[in-house]
């Protein structure tokens, strides 16, 4: 086991700052909506003075990366923890498809600024934040190809580039979330999951009658 140098002071207090300020950006989105929100009223929320926040995220910008980084974080540790259970590929794949609804109603107000910014983190691979959160969707997208290979290696789903299918999984629960903003549907991301596995478990696996109905 590599040995990991124990935290300086200085960086524990920084990585608690940053905690503090990315909990507090969530706070005045949650209220003002992530347009209307200011720096200065995320330093107040924080409780630190209006030059401080901008010590830890040069930009408005640069802090809802920070916050987008968080949540890839978050979710790629739920889909390792998910790759690596003793589950049927199928099971597997009901599974994912829960979490990644879960955070979807979850992340509400930062999925809008996923949709408007995607595609720039594309054209910008590989530069500061943007690579970093194309590296965490590049993992996140290698786990569930994996649920899918495994799938097919077992003769449980559809013989099929995993990749491809990974993408198309990854777009219906887009789908379900530009619905869910454009007709205001309170309960659209609840209502959807059903349909998604059903819809999943028919058009990927072999035997879907196996597993419908589980959530």
């Amino acid at each position: 086991m590599a040995f990991k140098p124990k935290p300086t002071k200085k960086e524990v207090v920084t990585a608690f700052r940053t905690r503090e300020i990315l909990a507090a950006a969530r706070e005045v989105m949650e209220c003002r909506g992530v347009e209307s929100a200011t720096m200065d009223e995320i330093a107040h929320a924080a409780g630190i003075a209006k030059g401080t926040i901008y010590l830890y995220f040069q930009s408005k910008e640069d802090l809802l990366h920070a916050l987008m980084s968080q949540v890839g974080e978050n979710l790629l540790r739920n889909l390792e923890d998910i790759a690596a259970a003793p589950l049927p590929p199928p099971e597997k794949l009901v599974r994912v498809l829960t979490l990644l609804l879960e955070y979807l109603e979850r992340e509400q107000v930062l999925f809008p600024i996923y949709l408007r910014d995607f595609y720039r983190w594309l054209q910008r691979r590989g530069r500061g934040r943007f690579g970093y959160i194309q590296e965490l969707e590049e993992r996140i997208l290698g786990l569930i190809s994996r649920c899918f290979a495994e799938g097919i290696e077992q003769g449980q789903f559809i013989p099929a580039d995993p990749r491809l299918l990974t993408y198309m999984l990854r777009g219906l629960v887009r789908a379900v979330g530009f619905y869910h903003l454009s007709q205001g549907r309170k309960k659209a991301i609840k209502e959807a999951l059903p349909l998604l596995i059903r819809f999943a478990l028919t058009g990927f696996t072999r035997k879907p009658q196996e597993y419908e109905g589980r959530s």
